[in-house]
């Protein structure tokens, strides 16, 4: 396929040639061709081999003309030519669409007409601009449509001369961004949304980019490093809080942008003359990390004064308890007595029901020795099969197979939750009567996850599944199962039997979502 002008230029030379030869050079006007051109056979084939030329020039060139036009016609944006003047000479259907118009109505018409009253200047500074052949940048117009609606485009314009350097025509492309615009405005609101959250949380807030400058941050923050917003963005963060910069936090930062997992973290700031201690959580964003500094001294102060304080009153209860026991001791000695002195009937009744409130007591303070731990340490994540192995450590399981499954299984737990599975192996060793195995595995849900404990002996009866987490309910002290549930419900864990009596038991310790995780996947869940 052949351009355009070349075409033309072939054309131009093939017609020349054909009037060569019907005016051959030297012969006057209106001279008759000697021998008769046209009779003559060989000018006659010649003649129609540039006539056949000629028209498969013409062809080519229409052609040529019908493809460019169409290129303009379907093409996906608005596309204007007008004159200098700004009246519009051609159109496109994406055009015609955009203003509500067919094409050819709106040859003729100034182009100014379907332009809002306040962009009308903006379009004739931009073809003043073309007229003294000077590059216009692409702008923002308002287009009105004979309905009267309106819509915003971005509106690019050039110059096209024609070949010989004379008439020029105006090219004008615009496309409709009310979309864009929406978006634009969207993003806006929601960043001044977002700057309204974090300027008025009570967290010192810090966006870092992936270098760990400063993108934005808020007045908390700025309290803390004593320099204005403007001042701080783009300046690294180690600038502004060198605290953040030792090998711990500087590790935690990368930890998060490499992982893509949130965490938390702390440090220390010499502030207003003292120490203070902050929490420091770390959030991955797109554009690098969100970190957020809380102050915490006060917090780990009272914590700390709440640990010295209950560590006394652990001791004065220890003392305390020591004592009961010790002076039950004495009494459960008399009583002793005077039973082997006692031969009234109905003394004896009496020694009985003394000794029983006895046993009571003593039960109730073996409990108290219990229940002091829970709470006392912090949450952890435990491994499920390292606590299995622990609780089994003080039992004897005979002949009786542990079987645990889901080895990379962690829980957010109180460290007392050895004892919950300490517990439940123990009950099922003294009251399973016929169990030899036992089972322990994690079953997955919507809900998060439960920790199945199931054995093979011979179950709980219904009536007593409702009491079964009862204080003082059992045949021992009573308070295994109690104790179990307060242990576990420190971080939302919760402890529910499904078993069918005659066929063992099924407790199911319900986990949360974010209160377990997978190690060998490498998530948190």
């Amino acid at each position: 396929m052949q351009p355009f002008t070349p075409a033309l230029d072939d054309l131009l030379e093939q017609l020349e040639a054909l009037d060569r030869r019907l005016h051959p050079p030297g012969a006057g006007e209106g001279a008759v061709p000697s021998g008769d051109l046209l009779l003559q056979k060989s000018h006659l084939a010649e003649i129609y081999d540039l006539t056949d030329a000629l028209i498969a020039g013409i062809r080519s060139v229409d052609a040529e003309f019908r493809r460019c036009r169409n290129r303009l016609t379907y093409l996906p944006v608005g596309f204007l030519s007008t004159g200098p003047g700004g009246v519009v000479l051609e159109a496109n259907r994406a055009a015609g669409t955009l203003l509500g118009l067919a094409p050819d109505l709106m040859r003729g018409v100034s182009l100014d007409t379907y332009l809002h009253p306040g962009c009308i200047p903006a379009f004739r500074s931009a073809v003043a601009t073309l007229t003294r052949d000077e590059e216009v940048p692409v702008q923002e117009f308002s287009f009105v449509r004979p309905d009267g609606s309106a819509f915003p485009a971005a509106v690019a314009v050039s110059t096209s001369h024609d070949s010989y350097g004379g008439s020029a025509e105006y090219l004008w492309a615009f496309c409709d961004i009310s979309k864009q615009k929406r978006i634009e405005e969207a993003l806006r609101e929601s960043e001044e949304r977002y700057r309204e959250l974090t300027g008025n949380i009570s967290d010192a807030f810090i966006a870092l980019d992936k270098n760990g400058h400063i993108v934005s941050w808020n007045r908390v923050a700025a309290g803390l490093s004593g320099r204005p917003e403007e001042e701080a963005v783009g300046k690294s963060i180690c600038d502004l809080f060198p605290d953040l910069c030792d090998e711990a936090v500087i590790g935690f930062f990368q930890e998060v942008a490499e992982t893509g997992r949130a965490g938390v973290s702390e440090c220390r700031f010499a502030l207003r003359g003292s120490e203070h201690v902050f929490e420091v959580r770390a959030i991955p964003t797109r554009e690098g990390i969100s970190v957020y500094l809380r102050d915490i001294t006060d917090a780990r102060m009272a914590r700390e004064a709440l640990l010295l304080a209950n560590r006394k009153l652990n001791l004065l209860s220890d003392v305390t308890r020591h004592d009961i026991l010790n002076r039950l001791n004495v009494l459960s000695g008399y009583l002793d007595l005077f039973r082997e002195r006692a031969d009234d009937p109905e003394l004896l009744q009496y020694y009985l029901k003394e000794e029983e409130a006895i046993r009571d007591i003593q039960r109730y303070m073996a409990f108290t020795a219990e229940y002091r731990d829970v709470g006392m340490a912090s949450p952890v994540w435990e491994d499920i099969s390292r606590i299995v192995r622990e609780a089994m450590a003080g039992l004897d399981t005979g002949k009786v197979a542990v079987e645990v499954q889901g080895d990379d299984l962690e829980v957010y737990a109180d460290p007392l939750i050895v004892r919950v599975f300490a517990n439940l192996i123990d009950n099922s060793l003294r009251h399973g009567v016929s169990v030899t195995r036992i089972r322990i595995r994690p079953e997955e849900s919507d809900r998060g996850i439960s920790i199945v404990y199931e054995d093979d002996g011979i179950g709980i009866p219904h009536a007593e599944k409702e009491k079964l987490f009862e204080r003082g309910f059992g045949r021992q002290t009573g308070f295994g199962l109690f104790l179990a549930r307060e242990i576990l419900a420190i971080t939302d864990l919760s402890i529910r039997e499904t078993g069918e009596p005659g066929k063992g038991v099924r407790f199911l310790i319900d986990v949360p979502p974010g209160f377990y995780r997978f190690t060998g996947r490498g998530r948190a869940r």
